[in-house]
C-alpha cells in the first residue's frame, strides 16, 4: 500500500513508500508533476528541493523518469503553489515516452526546456526498430522531439549504421502529435554510414532514413565493393545504390575535383599466366 502525500504540507517523510502530487502553477501545459520513491521523500525547505531515493521515479505528461535517487528542485509561486524546474538523477537512470527509451548512469531533466540531458556509461536511445548510442552525452528534447548524441555517436536500424562525433536525430510523430521513430540524421565530424552493400563517409551530412537518402560534405569517399569514388559533395541513395559526386560548394572557394577509383572484378581480370606458346600479358 502506498501512501500519498502533498509535500506543500508536509514537508518531511522517510521510510515508507511515498507519492506526491506537486502542482505546476504558471504554464501547466506539461500538467502536474508527481514524485514517487520506495524508500521515501526528504524535503529541505531552505534548499527548496524534493529528495527522493530507492526506487524513485518522477511523473510528467507522457513522460516517465526513473533513477535511485532524484533531486527535483523548485521554486515558489505567488499564489503560494510550488513549481518543478529541474530534476536530477543519479544510478539507473531511465526515461520512457510512449515510444522511445533514454538510458544513461546520471541524468538532468529542466522541465521548463523539456531537456533531459544524460551522462555516464551506457548512453542508449531506443525506438521500436532503431537504437542511437554515445560516449559523452546524450539529450532528449522532448518538446522539439530531437536527440542529440555526442562521442562516438552511432545509429543503428536494421543493416544500417550511421556513425559520427556528434549526430542529431530528429523524431517524426504520429498523427497524435507523438514521436515513434528517427526519421532524419544530422552528422557532424567523422560521419560515415554504411550498409552491406556500401560505404560513405564525410566530414558532415545529413541522412533521411525514411528515403535512405544521405548528402554529404566535405571529403566525401563513397565505396561499393573496391570501387571508390571521391569528391566535397555527393547526393548517395542507398536504396537504389546510385551515388552522384559533384564539385560541391565548399566554403569561400570552388570545390574540388571529383575522383573515381575502379577495380575490375578478379574473376573478370584477364589472366597474366601464359599459354604454351605464347608470351605473356
Amino acid at each position: 500500500m502506498r501512501l500519498a502525500i502533498r509535500l506543500g504540507l508536509i514537508g518531511f517523510l522517510l521510510g515508507a513508500p511515498a507519492l506526491a502530487q506537486l502542482p505546476l502553477g504558471g504554464d501547466n501545459a506539461g500538467g502536474p508533476v508527481s514524485i514517487d520513491a520506495d524508500k521515501g521523500i526528504e524535503w529541505r525547505r531552505d534548499e527548496k528541493v524534493y529528495i527522493a531515493s530507492g526506487g524513485a521515479r518522477v511523473q510528467r505528461g507522457g513522460v516517465t523518469l526513473t533513477a535511485q535517487t532524484l533531486r527535483a528542485y523548485y521554486r515558489e509561486l505567488a499564489d503560494g503553489q510550488t513549481q518543478i524546474t529541474k530534476v536530477e538523477a543519479d544510478q539507473n537512470v531511465v526515461i520512457v515516452t510512449a515510444t522511445e527509451r533514454v538510458m544513461g548512469d546520471k541524468g538532468t531533466y529542466d522541465l521548463e526546456r523539456q531537456l533531459m540531458v544524460l551522462t555516464g556509461k551506457g548512453l542508449k536511445l531506443t525506438t521500436q526498430t532503431q537504437t542511437i548510442t554515445a560516449r559523452d552525452s546524450l539529450e532528449y528534447w522532448d518538446g522539439r522531439k530531437v536527440a542529440v548524441a555526442r562521442g562516438n555517436a552511432v545509429a543503428l536500424e536494421a543493416d544500417r549504421r550511421v556513425s559520427a562525433d556528434v549526430l542529431t536525430a530528429h523524431l517524426a510523430t504520429d498523427a497524435s502529435g507523438k514521436a515513434n521513430r528517427i526519421s532524419k540524421l544530422d552528422g557532424f565530424g567523422n560521419l560515415q554510414i554504411a550498409t552491406a552493400k556500401e560505404a560513405a563517409s564525410s566530414d558532415k551530412g545529413v541522412y533521411d532514413m525514411d528515403k535512405q537518402i544521405a548528402t554529404l560534405f566535405g571529403a566525401v569517399k563513397v565505396t561499393q565493393n573496391k570501387n571508390q569514388l571521391n569528391g566535397d559533395y555527393a547526393e548517395v541513395n542507398l536504396k537504389t545504390g546510385i551515388s552522384r559526386i559533384l564539385r560541391g560548394p565548399a566554403a569561400g572557394r570552388e570545390g574540388g575535383p571529383v575522383r573515381g577509383l575502379l577495380v575490375p572484378n578478379a574473376t573478370e581480370a584477364p589472366s597474366n599466366r601464359a599459354a604454351p606458346g605464347k608470351a605473356p600479358s
